[in-house]
């Protein structure tokens, strides 16, 4: 999984601060996005959020977007568990 870019993370942010938590339609979110971005770039970002989890699709074009700070939580701690194996071991091996 990579990172995300900051067109992602503007777009996210410009629909997050319209909407919150709100349900909201794929039309409403292009109109929100349309002053910044052509309407492929805006689709293709939403799909994209949307696989990666932040943006929940609820209906064919209706979305809610996921909190941020779930979203670092669900993504960081498979990793930091990782970490935690490999430095465990690490640690093991030391002593």
């Amino acid at each position: 999984m990579r990172w995300l870019k900051k067109r992602e993370v503007v777009i996210y942010f410009l629909l997050h601060k319209k909407f919150g938590s709100n349900t909201f339609n794929l039309g409403e979110a292009l109109d929100v996005l349309s002053p910044y971005f052509s309407k492929k770039v805006s689709i293709s970002s939403i799909k994209y959020l949307t696989k990666l989890g932040l943006i929940y699709k609820l209906d064919p074009l209706t979305y809610r977007l996921l909190n941020f700070e779930e979203y670092i939580y669900l993504v960081s701690f498979p990793y930091l568990k990782r970490r935690a194996k490999i430095r465990q071991r690490l640690h093991r091996r030391i002593q």
